[in-house]
């Protein structure tokens, strides 16, 4: 029994270490995501819940980024983590999370703020 529990929670770990190193590999391809103006900025879905959809977006910049290969990790990295949670049941809080769209701000692009809605 507990050499099954080692090899699971060793499996989790090799499994959890791919995807934060696909992540460290998705934020330094994104860079400073240095801008000029806001049509230079954009959003990438990243990671997955329990519950379906992306756990967070990141803004990124057409004009420091390669659009192809952020999206390329940020899919391996969602994948990743869609099989780290079926290994481990992971839950979520199930909550929706809204592409909040990205803007130059200070010559970096940065997530827009969406405001609270009652």
């Amino acid at each position: 029994m507990i050499a099954k529990l080692s090899a699971l929670f060793f499996c989790l770990s090799v499994s959890s270490s791919f995807a934060e190193e696909t992540l460290h590999s998705l934020r330094a391809e994104i860079g400073s995501a240095r801008c000029v103006q806001d049509t230079q900025c954009r959003t990438v879905a990243v990671g997955a819940q329990s519950c379906g959809g992306p756990e967070l977006y990141l803004p990124w910049s057409v004009a420091e980024g390669q659009g192809e290969k952020i999206a390329l990790l940020a899919r391996q990295y969602s994948q990743q983590r869609v099989s780290d949670i079926k290994k481990s049941g992971e839950l979520s809080a199930c909550q929706f999370v809204a592409d909040p769209g990205a803007v130059c701000r200070q010559k970096q692009c940065v997530l827009q703020s969406t405001g609270v809605m009652n």
